[in-house]
């Protein structure tokens, strides 16, 4: 069984490339970076920022070896800052206009299908592709589960793939919402905001 623990720094490189592999094909990721190529370069950097975040308020928990993650944002959703030092050490990515409009639909539609109410939310689950479909991403969920649960407290994701809809269902997740995201310039992914009430599936 493999050993679930928080991340710390010396964690992000492993973890970034868990992601970048896990999320190769994600309709959201490549709807944002859709050439390979830039993909693959400006993934540590993207990554690296909203990790760091992650750790900021001890939510982001990892394997022993890094292959399979979970990024959660604790309830109320702080805000939080990260080391300017560190975080400048990381390579910058220049967004051109059509990716920024495309950063504002998605932010915009994301923020109006979010729960009123209190919650844990699942930002990133990520299992590397050699580890898959060998329970890592359950055994990372359920660490947080039972915070929630003993809270009294929901957990919310969203997700854009129908495979995917089936999966959290399997583990007490409910569409709560759908919803379309677009452009000017492009129809961009089709999207579901899932909801697990406390104590779901017992």
């Amino acid at each position: 069984m493999a050993t679930i623990r928080r991340a710390d720094e010396t964690d992000i490189g492993r973890i970034a490339r868990t992601t970048s592999l896990a999320f190769a094909d994600d309709p959201v990721l490549r709807w944002l970076f859709p050439d390979d190529d830039h993909y693959e370069a400006t993934h540590q950097a993207v990554f690296g920022g909203i990790a760091r975040r992650w750790l900021a308020t001890e939510s982001l928990w990892c394997t022993d070896d890094a292959v399979a993650i979970a990024g959660w944002v604790p309830p109320g959703r702080p805000e939080v800052e990260v080391d300017v030092e560190v975080a400048n050490t990381a390579p910058r990515v220049d967004h051109p206009p059509w990716r920024l409009e495309r950063l504002k639909a998605l932010g915009e539609k994301m923020a109006a299908n979010t729960p009123p109410e209190l919650h844990w939310y699942l930002n990133m689950l990520a299992t590397h592709p050699d580890w898959q479909r060998q329970g890592l991403g359950a055994a990372l969920m359920t660490v947080v589960f039972e915070i929630a649960d003993g809270a009294g407290l929901p957990c919310y994701l969203e997700t854009e793939t129908v495979e995917l809809v089936g999966y959290y269902r399997h583990h007490g997740f409910d569409v709560r919402s759908e919803w379309e995201v677009c452009t000017s310039d492009s129809d961009g992914p089709h999207m579901w905001g899932m909801l697990r009430q406390p104590n779901a599936g017992r």
